[in-house]
């Protein structure tokens, strides 16, 4: 263990001592603008004491938690997680872990540390659901340091628990809020984009069929039955960045839907009549371009490609040459609909809110909204039921006052 080290700087005094090492390199924790030696040395034990209790001394190895998160990462989740996941994994981990406990010694971490770093993210509004997930990373990368490691003798995670969900935080949730969107201004949104741009379809199926952005720029004509208007929702394309330390490239791949929530659900007449058009123009268009048209493969790992590699896939969202239409069109759209048409705090999980409380104004029972929006928990969707049930109480509060 280091020695608490005084000296004077100027007029004033400092203490400093020795952490655990990160990245190999020399870590020193200290702080200066005491008056007196006696003030230097109070504050420096005290501070020193509370850097031990988080992490200490750790044999054979001082790893520290921060390079400790890095070789998980290393290890297990890059043989384990989808690129998705891992990805949520490292900015979750640079942006709350790491700053909070990284720089505590990995041995003697514990559940008093790990609790406060879920308490405080909890008061400063994150969701419930961003709370899981650190939770989720705490257990999962101190289980794996026991066992098979046995770095550590026990997980310190396991003692974590979320907030309950009647606590209150000291700053109102940072989760976005749920815009629902009237016909008047779906009505702009299709004028603005409409049938025939690359914009139309996927605005329509968030509409009307409540998907997520991911799930509708997968589909391909092989998950959708025009003649039983139906649509079978089996996976999701997500973009995977270009991994700086290997270099290999960016690319598109296909995964299953979020919390696997594959589903098939009915279409509107409306979206068939719309899908049978997109359909009868594609293939047009494939007889146009003949040689030059731009076909897509799924490979064997589920990446998009156009190179030939494994199966073709012959996707909904693409342009008269066949190229992809991936959903950073979205944001374009979500730019207009917020700065030239004036609404306020919208993107595409506008569209998805917006489908469901229309269905649950018409009467839609709870579980049939959960299974055609693939909620993976029944709550999500009777929040939705629950603000109707606010609304209406208010509205109900106003017709009082004209008795």
């Amino acid at each position: 263990m280091s020695e608490l080290r005084l000296r004077k700087r100027g007029t004033h005094w400092e203490y400093s001592f020795e952490g655990a090492r990160i990245n190999d390199k020399r870590q020193t924790i200290s702080k200066s603008g005491f008056r007196t030696k006696g003030e230097a040395s109070a504050a420096g034990a005290k501070a020193m004491n509370e850097y031990n209790r988080s992490g200490s001394v750790f044999t054979p190895s001082e790893i520290s938690v921060s390079d400790y998160l890095d070789l998980w990462m290393r290890e297990y989740c890059l043989n384990n997680c989808k690129p998705s996941t891992i990805s949520n994994y490292e900015k979750k981990i640079q942006l709350h872990i790491k700053p909070a406990i990284g720089k505590y010694r990995l041995a003697a971490l514990s559940p008093e540390a790990l609790q406060k770093l879920i308490n405080d993210k909890f008061n400063q509004g994150y969701s419930r659901n961003t709370l899981a997930v650190l939770k989720g990373i705490l257990t999962g990368s101190l289980s794996y340091a026991v066992q098979p490691l046995k770095y550590i003798p026990y997980s310190p995670a396991e003692y974590i628990e979320l907030p309950s969900t009647r606590a209150t935080p000291a700053v109102k949730s940072r989760s976005a809020p749920h815009v629902y969107l009237t016909p008047q201004q779906m009505a702009k949104i299709f004028a603005r984009f409409p049938e025939g741009s690359s914009s139309y379809l996927p605005l329509l199926l968030g509409y009307k069929c409540g998907l997520r952005i991911s799930e509708a720029f997968a589909l391909d004509w092989s998950s959708i039955d025009l003649e039983n208007k139906k649509v079978t929702v089996r996976q999701q394309i997500l973009w995977q960045e270009k991994n700086k330390e290997t270099g290999a490239p960016a690319y598109w791949y296909f995964t299953l839907p979020k919390y696997n929530s594959n589903r098939t659900i009915e279409l509107s007449s409306d979206v068939v009549a719309a899908l049978e058009r997109e359909k009868a123009r594609q293939e047009e268009a494939r007889d146009f371009y003949g040689d030059l048209y731009i076909r897509q493969y799924r490979d064997e790992a589920g990446h998009l490609n156009t190179a030939g590699q494994g199966e073709e896939v012959h996707l909904v969202m693409v342009r008269p040459d066949g190229s992809y239409i991936n959903s950073r069109n979205m944001q374009y759209v979500s730019w207009v609909a917020t700065r030239e048409l004036g609404f306020e705090k919208f993107d595409y999980h506008s569209l998805r809110h917006t489908h469901a409380t229309m269905l649950a104004e018409l009467g839609a029972s709870p579980k049939y909204v959960q299974h055609r929006l693939g909620h993976k928990n029944i709550q999500v969707t009777m929040n939705i039921y629950q603000h109707l049930t606010d609304k209406m109480s208010e509205e109900g509060a106003k017709l009082l006052d004209t008795l």
